[in-house]
């Protein structure tokens, strides 16, 4: 089975998100938007992490991207 987790975690609204799962879930069921061009590459790029397809390291680049699009605050 292939790693999902990011080299370093992303802090987002007091949650952790260590690996593309935890990343994708979020996207998913917490994001503040549900359309965006970004938004929809990083939903891609996790799924294909967690399928051991993409590098995880491309998901969390992907989930950057995203949010800087939304807006959304990392802390």
């Amino acid at each position: 089975m292939t790693s999902s987790m990011f080299t370093q975690p992303i802090n987002i609204d007091g949650i952790t998100i260590g690996d593309a799962n935890e990343a994708a879930d979020y996207l998913l069921n917490n994001w503040p938007a549900d359309s965006g061009e970004r938004y929809d590459f990083a939903k891609r790029v996790c799924l294909e992490a967690i399928e051991g397809k993409r590098d995880p390291e491309d998901a969390r680049a992907a989930f950057l991207l995203a949010a800087e699009e939304a807006g959304v605050i990392l802390t």
